[in-house]
């Protein structure tokens, strides 16, 4: 069933449909109709450059369908002819949007928060998540959250990653991280 083509805050945008190589694609992936729907709006405000709260909305409705989603990220889209529409400037989309329309930061790291518990090894949520750490300027809660993460499971890469990000960031080295690396380890 539609959603945004029967929404009046989308009537201004023309979708652009996945373009999988013609009538006879040698290997079209069978989207549901929802995602589908949704990625061609996507296309569409990408192509415009388009910042605007709508946009949150939208890629965070195509990350609660496809959290690994890198177009919906940082994007980048597949076709050459959407390629084509796009400029060196959609890179890392979302952040870029939040930035743009000076967004809540501490609220999509919230988001993010439920997000990656949701789904615990995806890359995408923690480069993400460094964005948004980076532009606060504050690793506050971080340690907390990281504590969280490290419950549901010890050994996600993904997590160990962005924690050493976080410490070189944040300059944490006198914040009790050896000790808390070393309570760790005599857990595991």
């Amino acid at each position: 069933m539609p959603k945004y083509a029967e929404d009046p805050a989308w009537e201004d945008v023309v979708p652009i449909p996945q373009d999988d190589g013609g009538p006879n694609p040698l290997a079209a992936i069978a989207y549901t109709e929802e995602y589908s729907e949704a990625m061609s709006y996507l296309r569409a405000v990408m192509a415009n450059n388009e910042m605007s709260e709508r946009v949150l909305d939208l890629t965070e409705d195509i990350i609660n369908m496809n959290p690994a989603h890198y177009t919906v990220w940082y994007g980048t889209l597949s076709s050459p002819r959407s390629r084509a529409m796009l400029t060196r400037n959609h890179r890392l989309y979302r952040a870029k949007v939040l930035f743009e329309i000076n967004a809540d930061l501490r609220a999509e790291t919230e988001w993010v928060n439920k997000t990656a518990l949701r789904h615990l090894k995806n890359y995408q949520i923690w480069h993400h998540r460094q964005l948004i750490l980076d532009k606060l300027g504050s690793a506050e809660g971080e340690a907390d959250f990281i504590a969280r993460m490290f419950e549901k499971d010890a050994k996600n890469y993904h997590v160990w990653s962005y924690r050493q990000w976080l410490v070189r960031r944040f300059d944490l080295w006198e914040d009790g991280e050896l000790e808390a690396v070393e309570e760790l380890l005599k857990k595991d």
